[in-house]
């Protein structure tokens, strides 16, 4: 079995669980702004041209050292890496943030990282809106959460936008927006601006503008569509604002999706910094 063999549970609700957590010193090597807040990291390392992910939303600890001090990893071995991290000393101590691969390049060692930002609302985000080219970050593989390829027939996938490079992926590693739905793939999407859209090609996803809270748009469409279009979902896969999520749930249940057959996570919470 390969060094990312996977623990596999007795249903679908839980995540891909990895058997190593292999930790990278990495360089941006690249930054582009894709819209609406959306900005992407290119981060490289020479050990990444042998890494694999364990699933098509495989996400990674980004660990971003302070201003002006160097990168200082923690122990790769711990697997409570916020402990360890915990104990390094405050001046050289990294911010640990938990974000979605958008993409693997094993040919150049490099991984693209798409993350939301909201000036200096949190470390994450403090950091990814500075970065620049040539900027120190260390890279930690932690698991993936999608189990769709699993299942058979129908699926919905739900999600905000910072759920949406995860979804992007996902919809990648079908062979593209149109394969997936193909495979009986649809995509519901809840946003405050919808170009952040611009850089993804979704397909014919559901689209919905929020103009209150998290969920607010998309939990009563979604309501409607499996009322108006009954019968089985197979799987269910909701990540993003944690209402928005626990939500989702709650509809796909609700109109008769086996709970086992149900993903969520929440990505977020409103009024909390991001653990």
């Amino acid at each position: 079995m390969s060094a990312v063999a996977r623990e596999r549970r007795a249903d679908a609700s839980t995540g891909i669980v990895r058997a190593d957590f292999p930790q990278y010193a990495a360089t941006v090597a690249e930054v582009h702004d894709l819209g609406a807040g959306m900005r992407r990291l290119v981060c490289e390392a020479p050990g990444l041209r042998d890494f694999v992910p364990c699933g098509p939303d495989e996400y990674v600890g980004l660990l971003m050292p302070p201003a002006g001090a160097p990168l200082v990893l923690p122990d790769p071995e711990p697997v409570n890496v916020r402990a360890t991290v915990a104990a390094l000393p405050p001046a050289w101590r990294p911010a640990l943030r938990w974000y979605t691969v958008r993409e693997h390049d094993p040919v150049r060692g490099r991984v693209d990282i798409d993350v939301v930002t909201h000036g200096d609302s949190g470390p994450g985000s403090t950091w990814v809106s500075r970065a620049r080219p040539g900027d120190a970050v260390g890279i930690r593989a932690s698991g993936a959460l999608y189990r769709g390829f699993e299942a058979g027939g129908r699926q919905v996938l739900v999600a905000d936008e910072t759920a949406v490079p995860s979804v992007a992926a996902i919809l990648d590693a079908w062979g593209g927006a149109d394969d997936a739905r193909d495979h009986g793939v649809e995509v519901h999407v809840e946003v405050a601006d919808p170009r952040v859209l611009d850089a993804y090609d979704l397909g014919d996803a559901r689209v919905h503008v929020r103009r209150g809270r998290p969920g607010s748009a998309v939990l009563p469409a979604l309501d409607a569509e499996l009322a108006r279009r009954p019968g089985p979902v197979a799987y269910g896969w909701a990540c993003g604002e944690a209402s928005l999520a626990a939500g989702a749930r709650r509809v796909l249940v609700r109109h008769g999706t086996d709970r086992r057959g149900v993903f969520f996570c929440a990505y977020w919470k409103v009024g909390r910094p991001r653990p």
